[in-house]
């Protein structure tokens, strides 16, 4: 009896090594790394809940691994954020952050894109077009020099067996929207976020912003089929994301919730549990450290962003904003949430939300329809806050109480203490983030907005002939109505 317990406890110890010796060899397994972009996405997809929009997919992909319900760019435009991403820097940290940068320098302090480090641990690096299955380059749209030199553009185009960074360029749903014939949106069905007015020009656009969505769906299960049928969606670790949020008024381009939220996913195949929600505040220079982290790959200086997943998981206490100038529209404006409050610094508090942007001019019903509506006092509130002459220097919201952030609970006795820690979280960072920063001079402003300009005479001429570029917000708004009401 006393020879059978030892051999089962034999039997037992041996089990037991064999199963930790197996996870120990599953953790330093080598696994590819594939990040799926999509441009303007937020979280307007059917696992995030969203209502009338078909993304089988996403949704699927999302079964399969981890959906994070609190993630976040941390730059509402695509420039920025993307020079953000591919370092695991903040943009102000790099001199990355005014869209388009005209004065681009080299990035500072010996800082590389983490491209570099797949390089040097042996990866095949690459960034590559979704739209046409890898077969061309990606969007790279970075602020600074020199540009980024990638070893492809395919995960084929490998040497057999190399381990691989790859990242999956998705245009759409950026606008200008693109209709979905297969499975169209009725603009009645749509469900507006509540930041907008119920309007039928509004409900048309955002019928057309979900369809363009579902092409984005479309490609990413091309995306996926294609790792399956090279055989390596068992070995890749799947990272899909917005590069920031979405294209509509109050978002791209601001520190709203709408322009800084984002969905992501990740799969990791025999590590993560599928079909779970993470409610942890994550940022998108979480994903560089992450990425770089869970390859083994060390960095020779600090990287912004947290590790998230793997070893030496970090919790993130704040998200950072930041804004710049987008194209004609000067600002700065620097934002820190905590996931419940939020708070926006407006330093460039003198000027209007509602300045001239000759891109939102011309593709954003909603930018000439708030103009015009406000001009016959037809815009009600909370909604006409946004044509204000000036902002205050702060906002502060309660996300919880009022995610359309509405409510500005700066200076108020109550918030006190909420504002004072924020800020001083806030601007004492500041100091160490933007100290490379290069502040534009005003005849650098003065080119970004002639260029602006012209840039809004051609689209016109190319997208609407039929508009003179001195028309009025009224005529806009009715060329809009014939355009998507019709």
């Amino acid at each position: 009896m006393k020879l059978e317990l030892k051999n089962h406890l034999f039997k037992s110890v041996c089990l037991l090594f064999t199963l930790i010796s197996y996870q120990l060899q599953a953790q330093q397994k080598t696994y590819n790394i594939v990040w799926i972009n999509a441009d303007d996405l937020g979280r307007e997809l059917s696992c995030y809940g969203h209502p009338a929009v078909q993304t089988p997919n996403i949704d699927g992909l999302a079964k399969q691994g981890v959906l994070y319900t609190n993630a976040y760019a941390n730059a509402p435009v695509c420039s920025a954020s993307r020079s953000s991403q591919i370092t695991g820097m903040y943009p102000i940290a790099i001199n990355s952050l005014d869209h388009r940068t005209l004065n681009m320098t080299a990035l500072p302090d010996g800082i590389q894109p983490i491209t570099e480090f797949f390089k040097k641990a042996g990866y095949f690096v690459t960034n590559g077009n979704g739209l046409n299955l890898l077969k061309s380059g990606g969007k790279k749209d970075y602020n600074f020099i020199p540009s980024i030199k990638y070893d492809g553009t395919d995960w084929n185009q490998r040497k057999q067996g190399q381990p691989f960074f790859a990242q999956v360029q998705i245009k759409y749903p950026h606008r200008l929207f693109v209709k979905d014939k297969k499975n169209p949106i009725n603009p009645k069905d749509v469900v507006l976020p509540k930041c907008y007015p119920d309007h039928p020009l509004l409900r048309a656009d955002w019928a057309l912003y979900l369809e363009s969505i579902q092409h984005c769906d479309a490609i990413v299960g091309e995306i996926l089929k294609k790792l399956e049928a090279d055989g390596l969606a068992e070995n890749t670790i799947v990272f899909f994301f917005g590069d920031h949020g979405r294209p509509h008024l109050r978002d791209k381009q601001f520190l709203y919730e709408g322009g800084l939220q984002i969905p992501l996913i990740v799969r990791w195949p025999s590590q993560l549990k599928p079909n779970k929600k993470d409610k942890r505040l994550v940022s998108l220079v979480d994903v560089a450290a992450t990425s770089l982290a869970i390859s083994g790959i060390k960095t020779p200086y600090k990287l912004h962003g947290k590790v998230f997943l793997g070893k030496n998981t970090k919790k993130r206490t704040y998200i950072y904003g930041f804004r710049q100038r987008t194209g004609d529209a000067v600002e700065n404006m620097r934002s820190i949430t905590d996931g419940r409050y939020k708070l926006i610094w407006n330093r460039t508090y003198d000027r209007p939300w509602m300045q001239l942007t000759s891109y939102k001019k011309l593709q954003y019903p909603a930018f000439a329809l708030y103009h015009y509506l406000y001009s016959k006092g037809a815009l009600k509130a909370p909604y006409n806050q946004f044509m204000a002459a000036t902002k205050p220097e702060f906002e502060l919201f309660d996300l919880k109480k009022d995610p359309m952030e509405f409510k500005n609970l700066a200076g108020k006795k109550a918030c006190k203490k909420v504002q004072e820690r924020l800020f001083q979280t806030l601007s004492s960072n500041l100091k160490s983030y933007e100290k490379n920063m290069i502040f534009e001079d005003e005849a650098t402003i003065a080119k970004a907005k002639q260029g602006s300009k012209i840039y809004y005479k051609k689209a016109l001429e190319q997208q609407k002939p039929e508009v003179s570029v001195e028309a009025s917000y009224e005529e806009i708004v009715k060329d809009w109505e014939e355009r998507l009401l019709q």
